[in-house]
């Protein structure tokens, strides 16, 4: 597997390929380097969707400075108006707060599990862009799923604001489509988000030796049978792959 995941880097670098759905030398497509792949593959995706879901691998820095790197061309470039994020709705509050610079965001309680110095970047870099920030997660117990409360926010809200595009950041396992459980298992939040316009993106941890990170589109001919570690920790039938669950992937490079 590490081979291959080299074979597409590699492929990326120095062959034209799809970015945001244009075909593109990587060190051109929408004005940036091969060093700025992630940024130019997010604002394209989110120029053709409504709604883009970013998989997280919590306690990662580098899909968090990814996304708060992208936030200003999202934004200016892509015409993004609100960030969906997974803090318990009873933080609301705290977090308009926060948005008017009222308390720092360490008023906001986030789960432990969520939190971290680089997460908490990526909620500054959207108070500093005049961002809505909507908090949709539930507190626990709940007395639905976590992804079905999730997912009933962001639709309401985005039933409220008929002419926006935004931006939902949560754990990778809430972003995958339409998995099939080896056990009983419900519908994630990308599921209950199925009737708009989404893009589900998936980050690959630890993929290879790289020091850059690299964003491509799930395509069948590089992903069929292909499991990132998350999908094999899951119980999940045989068949399931990044194929039959996300539409784009970037490949993180190793913590050094």
């Amino acid at each position: 597997m590490t081979r291959q995941l080299r074979f597409l880097i590699l492929g990326l670098m120095f062959f034209p390929v799809l970015l945001g759905g244009r075909g593109m030398a990587v060190t051109s497509a929408h004005g940036f380097d091969l060093a700025d792949n992630t940024t130019s593959y997010l604002v394209g995706k989110a120029r053709e969707k409504r709604l883009l879901l970013i998989g997280l691998h919590h306690r990662n820095a580098i899909i968090h400075n990814i996304i708060a790197s992208a936030l200003p061309s999202l934004v200016k470039d892509a015409g993004v108006k609100v960030l969906f994020v997974e803090i318990p709705c009873t933080q609301q509050k705290a977090i308009d707060d926060f948005s008017s610079g009222k308390i720092e965001v360490e008023g906001i309680r986030i789960s432990e599990i969520v939190t971290s110095p680089s997460y908490r970047e990526v909620l500054k870099q959207a108070r500093n862009l005049k961002l809505p920030i909507i908090a949709i997660d539930a507190e626990v117990p709940s007395p639905v799923s976590r992804d079905e409360w999730m997912g009933k926010n962001v639709n309401t809200y985005l039933q409220k604001h008929s002419d926006v595009k935004g931006i939902v950041i949560v754990g990778a396992r809430h972003v995958l489509k339409g998995v099939e459980w080896a056990c009983p298992g419900g519908p994630s939040l990308a599921d209950y988000l199925k009737g708009h316009d989404i893009f589900s993106v998936v980050p690959w941890p630890d993929a290879d030796d790289t020091t850059l990170p690299v964003a491509m589109d799930v395509c069948p001919v590089r992903f069929t049978g292909v499991k990132m570690p998350l999908l094999k920790a899951m119980n999940v039938q045989p068949q399931v792959s990044l194929v039959t669950t996300a539409d784009g992937i970037i490949l993180l490079p190793k913590v050094q």
